[in-house]
């Protein structure tokens, strides 16, 4: 009977916010308990419940002066009103529906928040919260924010959530494919494709996925590529409830290319930031520039990689004569240490494996020969010692026979140091050939991955190369 009691109240609860404004049903806040917690502390995170159970415009939030006047009036403080008859006999003053109380304590380094609506008619527990929070105190008025909705049945908004994990520093974004001028359209998806990517890469933006924007496309009757104007971004973005648009345009202008970014807020129209760049080069250039792009539009600085690779320049590899150099390419070439990093450019490296292994090779070509030569001393002793006859011969070639056995034990230890040291300087200058070789062609990642249009299937795609 009181599993029906307290669903029926639950069941009430939602009608009277669903039918509307005047039937919002009536709600009161008592300051919650505290237990080994500051009492100014507890009060300010108690009003802080107030103030966003008032942003929900799920109820009709009760004044706290209005509750503090009803509690003197009874000699009452509202820290010392912690019983549910206490709360319930406040409420039935107020003439509210619903009371609201709960406590707020310490466990070592963790806090905890219990929190309760009851029915003032009945008593019966309409709906019970509760939350945990590790680390400082001042976590708890997000924690307190995040209750205030699901107090009152309400999902916690996606900004509040974001804001307990850390991350409200990130802003919502969709990206709308840029327009091309003088460049295929798959060419600017493709680009488009890059600059999200590079975005996603920054950590500092929550990005609409392209499926759901394309969706919302369709529903206004626009093709990908078709909404350019800043009143369809706009529009679209307030259908995608995202607070930045990012929309541009690449053109071609002779053997030049320019590209033009805009972020403008959908609430506002304001523009937060533009951007526009001039690169003359291959057309593979595009993608870096526009990798540095999706930093620069959002007032970061990008990373070194990219500056990097600016610096050095982009290659036309379409180009006859153009030397493609690779990783892969300065770690085939590696077979001679030294010659992946001559190859990639970095010519004291290169030089000094060159010459180190040099020198550990000839250190086991002596040592293979000192062993030859010990083990023909050897031998030779051998002979005299088994052929002699005189006890002073015996005893004289005994000796040099054990000294040349050990200087060839000795030879053979070398033999084997220098070997395994040339074997492992070839292994170092192979990795380190292939790790600090160029990755030009890879179009800035360190995997040889990159996008491409596949006209056939009318698709972007991701595909593995290995360039020799």
């Amino acid at each position: 009977m009181a599993m029906l009691n307290k669903s029926l109240y639950s069941i009430i609860f939602f009608i009277s916010i669903l039918i509307g404004q005047n039937t919002k049903p009536t709600v009161a806040i008592l300051d919650f308990e505290g237990q080994g917690v500051d009492a100014s502390e507890v009060q300010t995170l108690s009003e802080r419940m107030r103030t966003e159970i008032g942003n929900t415009k799920a109820v009709r939030l009760i004044e706290r002066k209005a509750v503090e006047k009803i509690m003197m009036e009874q000699g009452l403080q509202q820290s010392g009103c912690t019983t549910d008859e206490c709360a319930a006999e406040v409420g039935q003053l107020l003439g509210v529906q619903f009371m609201i109380s709960g406590s707020i304590g310490k466990m070592g380094k963790s806090f905890t928040i219990d929190t309760k609506m009851f029915s003032v008619e009945t008593g019966e527990t309409v709906r019970s919260k509760s939350a945990t929070h590790d680390g400082d105190i001042s976590g708890l008025l997000t924690e307190m924010e995040i209750l205030a909705w699901e107090i009152v049945g309400l999902d916690a908004p996606q900004k509040l959530k974001l804001k307990r994990a850390g991350t409200e520093a990130q802003r919502t974004v969709a990206v709308l494919d840029f327009e091309g001028r003088g460049i295929t359209m798959q060419e600017a998806q493709t680009l488009t494709d890059r600059f999200t990517t590079s975005l996603s890469s920054t950590d500092k933006v929550i990005l609409v996925e392209r499926g759901t924007m394309n969706d919302v496309l369709q529903e206004q009757g626009f093709d990908s590529g078709e909404c350019t104007s800043d009143e369809c971004a706009a529009e679209v973005g307030a259908m995608l409830g995202v607070e930045y648009m990012i929309s541009g345009a690449i053109g071609k202008i002779g053997n030049a290319y320019t590209i033009d970014a805009k972020m403008f807020a959908v609430a506002t129209g304001a523009a937060e930031s533009m951007k526009s760049i001039t690169y003359a080069g291959a057309v593979e250039g595009l993608i870096l520039e526009i990798e540095i792009l999706a930093w620069d539009i959002l007032s970061l600085d990008p990373p070194r990689a990219l500056k990097r690779k600016r610096k050095q320049g982009v290659p036309d590899y379409n180009a006859v004569g153009v030397n493609r150099k690779t990783k892969t390419g300065a770690l085939v070439r590696s077979i001679v240490p030294g010659y992946g990093q001559i190859y990639s450019g970095n010519k004291v490296f290169g030089y000094g494996f060159l010459i180190l292994e040099a020198g550990m090779i000839g250190m086991v070509a002596k040592s293979n020969s000192d062993y030859i030569s010990y083990e023909n001393e050897y031998n030779t002793q051998l002979v005299n010692y088994n052929g002699a006859t005189v006890p002073g011969d015996i005893a004289n070639y005994k000796a040099q026979v054990d000294q040349a056995r050990d200087d060839m034990i000795s030879a053979n230890d070398q033999l084997t140091l220098f070997s395994a040291a040339a074997g492992g300087v070839f292994l170092i200058s192979a990795i380190h050939a292939f790790l600090t070789g160029p990755d030009l062609a890879d179009n800035g990642s360190k995997l040889p991955i990159r996008l491409a249009y596949d006209p056939t299937l009318n698709q972007t795609q991701l595909r593995w190369e290995i360039s020799l």
